[in-house]
Order: structure tokens, then sequence, then C-alpha cells
């Protein structure tokens, strides 16, 4: 892992931001040349020396021939972020005005061979892969070749749903109303190697969990069967129906459905080690690769008034209407799911839109305003950066003049942790000292403090033994504190329930 020191000065070397605005009014086209002004954020942080700091941030073009703009001033505090946490490196995009207006290019693309990121890096972008899925289902429909509100049957020939889903429809698996189960995210194969079909994946994968059209369920299966769905009504590859009509006319360059071999970042999983390539059997629910640039040119296209030639305005607005309401943990984020997008309403009342993405050793995040054209992109090649992307969104929210929006309710869980943890210190310490008091304590609940203490001892040691738990997710830099602080608090508690009694 690196230090906080090695982080702040590596983003000195390449975290710098680069400007090239338009010069014609498609955001597809954002990289024209360079010129323009930046709009000056409202809001600032930090004090002299990070103000000096930003002005010599941007003095180091990310990869880039023309002079940069002043990155963003909370754009300091990305590297000091990214080494608390065990990030190796990230890549940030933000756009204003409907066009990408600064790129950030922070920490290492492999840490082996002492490679910095740069801003032209490929991500595997994981679960953003179904907000651009989603567009190639909206062509579909608008060029006559896919009815969302038809039953799935019609266009099947590859594999049939069982009776219980008979129903289910275009708009139900891109809304995640179908009742589809999440699915085997594990399913991972060398991208080489031998991997089942997809037909026979998704007959290995598929479950109903509830009746089509009831609930949301966010689901991998549902939109790797649209993939299917796709294949079968067009009677061509995803992959190519995808470049072709929805890739290359959005100006997202290097992005692919399929594994082409092009060099990437070395991927971290949540203890930061290395992640060997891999692809999914499905593609649509997050097998896409792509550039930071790439994600942020899609993003550009969904703004209002965006020129674009792919969709209707009509038809991206569909895509950012919400469809059903959320709940269970995507609830403490999103308020809603369109087709292929969460939904979320800002503090001041504007519609913002956005999606996720978590893999092994990959995370993405894509935040949108289209109403104002604001919007954000960050991607990572560790799978620790939840707290960090929520940092930013955080500080990227305040330089909108809005609360923090949903996403950074990730942060919650630091806070709680910082409180457990004290409370650990202090009922460990209590437990200790008062055990060499003799008292009466009466039986039962000595054998209460006795079995809570040794669940909090124990817990952390099967907590480490798992592959993958959602706290790792939230607390990638505090949970091992977390599990210490707890152990100690049960070997006070046990000490408690151990001691010696008063006699009357």
């Amino acid at each position: 892992m690196r230090t906080m020191i090695g982080y702040f000065a590596l983003a000195c070397a390449v975290g710098a931001g680069s400007y090239r605005p338009s010069t014609s009014a498609s955001p597809s086209h954002a990289t024209a040349r360079a010129g323009g002004t930046h709009r000056q954020h409202h809001r600032t942080r930090g004090g002299l020396g990070l103000i000096l700091l930003a002005a010599v941030l941007p003095a180091v073009a990310a990869g880039q021939d023309d002079a940069p703009t002043r990155a963003p001033q909370w754009a300091i505090e990305i590297p000091t972020r990214m080494a608390a946490d065990g990030v190796p490196g990230a890549v940030v995009v933000l756009i204003e005005g409907g066009a990408p207006v600064w790129t950030g290019a922070f920490g290492m693309a492999d840490q082996a061979s002492d490679t910095p990121m740069t801003a032209d890096a490929l991500f595997r972008v994981e679960s953003i892969s179904k907000p651009v899925t989603a567009w190639g289902a909206m062509r579909l429909a608008e060029t006559g070749r896919l009815d969302l509100d038809a039953p799935i049957d019609a266009c099947l020939t590859h594999w049939s749903l069982p009776e219980e889903a008979a129903g289910i429809t275009p708009r139900m698996l891109l809304s995640h109303s179908a009742g589809v189960d999440l699915g085997d995210y594990a399913a991972r194969f060398p991208p080489d190697g031998p991997r089942p079909g997809l037909p026979e994946h998704i007959a290995q994968d598929f479950s109903l969990i509830a009746a089509p059209g009831t609930r949301f369920s966010y689901s991998d299966t549902g939109f790797n069967l649209l993939e299917l769905v796709i294949e079968d009504c067009t009677g061509e590859d995803f992959a190519l129906f995808m470049a072709r009509e929805v890739l290359a006319p959005l100006g997202m360059a290097r992005a692919s459905f399929d594994w082409t071999g092009e060099p990437m970042p070395t991927g971290h999983d949540l203890r930061g080690r290395p992640v060997a390539p891999y692809v999914y059997p499905g593609r649509a629910s997050g097998g896409l690769f792509a550039t930071a640039a790439d994600i942020a040119h899609f993003a550009a296209a969904g703004m209002a008034g965006a020129e674009q030639s792919v969709l209707s305005p009509e038809g991206v607005t569909a895509l950012h209407r919400p469809e059903v309401a959320v709940g269970g943990l995507f609830g403490f984020a999103a308020q809603g799911y369109g087709l292929g997008h969460f939904t979320e309403v800002l503090s001041d009342g504007r519609a913002a839109v956005w999606h996720g993405g978590q893999g092994y050793g990959w995370m993405s995040h894509i935040h949108l305003v289209p109403e104002s054209g604001d919007g954000i992109v960050i991607l990572a090649n560790s799978q620790r950066a939840w707290p960090l992307f929520a940092a930013i969104l955080r500080a990227w929210s305040e330089s909108l003049g809005v609360a923090p929006v949903g996403m950074t309710r990730v942060l919650w869980a630091e806070t709680a942790a910082r409180v457990a943890i004290a409370l650990g210190l202090l009922i460990g310490a209590f437990g200790l000292w008062r055990a060499t008091r003799p008292g009466r304590r009466p039986r039962v609940a000595r054998v209460i403090l006795g079995g809570v203490g040794a669940a909090l001892i124990l817990w952390p040691f099967w907590a480490a033994a798992q592959d993958y738990l959602f706290l790792f997710s939230i607390l990638p830099g505090l949970w091992s504190r977390l599990g210490a602080t707890s152990a100690l608090a049960g070997v006070g508690l046990v000490a408690l329930a151990l001691s010696p009694q008063r006699r009357r």
C-alpha cells in the first residue's frame, strides 16, 4: 500500500486536470482545441497550503499537449483519501455545461512496475454497462425493432422463460422490476479460456424472487437476459450492435463490450491484492471496457439539449424517468430507478440520474444533472473505492450548491464505525478494570456478558475469512480497527463475566 506522502507527491506529478473545450455544440467532440473558461465554484475547502497546491496541480497536463485549466479545489484532497482507503489509482472527469472540462489521473495503474495512472487508461466500468445497454434497447425501440412492453418470449429463440416468468417485458428488465434474482456476480472466467455460452449461463442462473412487475429487485441476470433478447431480436452479436449503434455514434472511441486484450491498469480486490483479467458470461450487466473519456462522452450525451444521433430527446427522457421506487440498501442512495439509471431529486428540486459499478478489483460511478449539464465520472482500479467516491461526490455536490447526493451516505458508515471503535475501547478498558474488583453479578448476567463478549471476539475472525462482506466495501480503511476494538471489548466483557464474585 502506498503511503499518504507517496500519493500526495504522485498527485502533483500525474493528477493534473486538462481542459479542451468543444468547438462543436456536440458534447461528443469536447476535445477539439484548448481554450475557454472554467466556471468558478462558489465554495472552497482548505487553507493557504491547499490553495497554493491548487495552483501547482494544473501545471502538469495528464497526457495532453495544451495548457490545462485549474483543477477544482476539492480534487486536491483525492490523493489523501486514496491513501487512507488503500486505493491504488483513479481517474475523475468533471462535466459542466454538457461537456467535459477537467480530467484528473491519480495514483498508480500498476504498483508492481511503478506505472502511474493516466487519463486515457482503459477500465472495467462494471455496472455502468447497464445504462449504456439501456441506450441500446431504447435505440431498438425507437427504430421499431423492439417493443419495450411486449413479453420477451416473442424474441427469444435460444432460451425459453419458465411459465411463471412468461409476462416479463424489456421494460421490466431495464427497470429491475422483472422479479429476477441478482444472479451469480462471481461467475468470472479467463478472457482466453472456455466459458459457458449466454443461454447456458442464464439457464443456470435464472430464478424469480418476486412476481414480474411488482417491485424493484436489482438483477445482473435480468440485464444479461436483455442481452440475449437483443441478440435474438436483431440476429446480431450484442457487442457488434452496441458498437455500431451506440458506442461509435456517441464518440466512445475505445469502449467495447468485447475483450480486446488492450493493456489496462491492474485491478485490486478488497484486500489490496492484484486481480487477474477476467470476463463474465454476459456483457450487458457489467462487461463494458471503457476509458473515463468514453464514459464522459456518454454522460454528456444524456444532458438536456445534447446533440447526438442515437436517441430522440424523448427517448433520453424516458430512460431517466423513474419507473419503480427503490428500497432496501439501494434505498439509502437512490429514490427510484428508470430504465438503466438510478434516479434522485436534488435538494434544489432538480432531477439527477446516476449509476455505479463494483466488480472484482474495479469500481466506477457516473452522476448527471441533465437539466444543467453538470456531471462527474469516477473510475478506480480498486474494490476499496466506495468511500473515496462518496467523498468526491460530497465535494462535487457542494460545488453545485446542493445537499450531498444520496451516494454520499456511504460515509455515514465511517462515522458509525468511529463511534463503535471508541465504544469498543471504552468497554474493553472498563471491563478489564472492573474485572479486577470483586462484585456481585447474577449468574444470568455473567452468562450474557460472556456470550456477548465471545461473539465480539469471534466475529472479526469470521469476517476476515470471508471473500466478500458489504462491511469491507464501505469501511476499507476502518474495518480492521473496528474488528480489533470489537475483540478488545469482547475480552473486557468475558473478563468481567469470569471475574471473582464478592461473597455475601
